[in-house]
């Protein structure tokens, strides 16, 4: 910052002061996106922890859809061998 006031004081080229404070503000919005990356990416493409648990859902889900949830519950689904109405 102490070079921007040196280069303003000292009437330098208005494209050099312009570049200086482009380089500046670059510089500082690389350091605060850095800052956050590792929390957006854990947000985005989530954590071991949640990894854990999307995984014993699909099992469950799988289960369910198998039937293999509802048996285990004691809640044995019956299958009829003819449709109603045709004997």
């Amino acid at each position: 910052m102490d070079e921007l006031m040196d280069m303003i004081t000292k009437d330098e080229s208005p494209s050099g002061i312009s570049d200086a404070i482009k380089d500046a503000l670059y510089a500082r919005s690389a350091d605060k996106i850095n800052d956050h990356k590792n929390s957006v990416a854990n947000a985005l493409f989530s954590s071991p922890e949640d990894e854990e648990q999307l995984q014993k859902d699909v099992e469950g889900y799988a289960d369910t859809i198998a039937g293999l949830g509802k048996e285990e519950e004691g809640e044995e689904e019956e299958i009829e061998s003819e449709p109603e109405g045709e004997e």
